[in-house]
């Protein structure tokens, strides 16, 4: 059987690739180490990482590793010997990384170069697939943007995601290793621990608190529901036309915060509106363009930010995250 390793395989993204690995017949192993990476309120319910994976427990193989423990790590990589490697896990928000800048490096670049490092011994052919970030290209200079614009983050977050990219790059071409590079934009659905911002809109408008908006609204972002990212992933992985490539894994089509919160107020009436100051770290966004991965992996993604929200909606009135 085709066996896939899941780092991070606990989290957001993570738990939906490894349900798209299962649907299409993979063993799956998930390597997590199951951290809380917010802060965790003593008044309110906490989110427990495992009921992510809850519904297919069963049908994986969980390892709780961290990815910064190299021998641990060379050990259950040696013992799998998977065919593919899916490479998630790290610190997930831009935001966290200003104040948690070691653990940003670590849980980013460094964790990425152990396995690269193990990778390296590798006996057996494995694709290497490794989870970057839109980040990477700063401010956008044109309202679409291709995996060939020029990258000049301006965050700690989206610099160290650069840098990983480059070094997975180099170890590919200096030891064979086969890969690919993927870049997601402002992912959202159930399952969001984290508090991206189409979480806190929905939240606190469901709670009848102000929804708080940076700026005047326009700021536009290439929203992507989780499970079409997730499906792309897989295409991605699967795909010998993929080999060596960097992939925008995106809707493809940008909205502004003004939109995202008109079509949650069709959801949910008597939504109010706070605007608070954009955040120093944020760059310029807009759409990113999807057409290498669709030509080359045959990405399709299905989710609007209207049916990607009413779900996402949905999901919230009955669960908390």
């Amino acid at each position: 059987m085709k066996k896939v390793f899941i780092t991070g395989g606990a989290g957001f993204i993570g738990s939906y690739v490894v349900r798209e690995f299962l649907k299409h017949g993979y063993k799956v192993f998930v390597y997590d180490a199951f951290k809380q990476y917010m802060t965790v309120d003593p008044g309110k319910e906490s989110f427990d990482l495992r009921q992510r994976l809850k519904e297919v427990w069963k049908k994986i193989t969980v390892i709780r590793g961290d990815t910064m423990n190299k021998d641990f790590l060379r050990r259950s990589l040696n013992h799998v010997r998977p065919g593919v490697i899916i490479h998630t896990a790290a610190l997930p928000l831009a935001s966290e990384a200003i104040e948690h800048t070691e653990e940003a490096l670590d849980s980013i670049l460094l964790s990425t170069f152990n396995m690269l490092e193990i990778m390296r011994d590798f006996k057996h052919r494995c694709r290497f697939v490794y989870i970057s970030s839109s980040m990477v290209y700063g401010d956008f200079r044109k309202t679409i943007v291709s995996e060939d614009h020029p990258t000049d983050p301006k965050d700690i977050y989206g610099a160290f995601k650069r840098a990983t990219e480059i070094v997975v790059k180099a170890f590919g071409k200096r030891h064979d290793i086969d890969f690919s590079i993927i870049r997601p934009s402002a992912v959202y659905g159930p399952g969001d621990a984290n508090k991206r911002v189409l979480y806190q809109f929905i939240s606190r408008a469901l709670e009848g608190k102000p929804v708080q908006v940076a700026g005047n609204g326009s700021m536009k972002l290439d929203f992507t529901y989780v499970k079409d990212l997730a499906a792309g992933i897989y295409r991605v992985a699967v795909s010998s036309q993929c080999s060596g490539k960097i992939y925008n894994m995106t809707r493809g089509e940008a909205k502004s915060l003004a939109e995202a919160v008109g079509i949650i107020k069709k959801h949910i009436p008597g939504l109010r509106i706070e605007h608070q100051p954009v955040p120093a770290y944020m760059p310029k966004r807009g759409t990113l363009d999807v057409k290498r991965a669709r030509r080359d992996a045959g990405y399709s993604p299905g989710y609007s930010l209207e049916r990607g929200l009413h779900e996402y909606i949905e999901h919230l009135r009955k669960n908390p995250f």
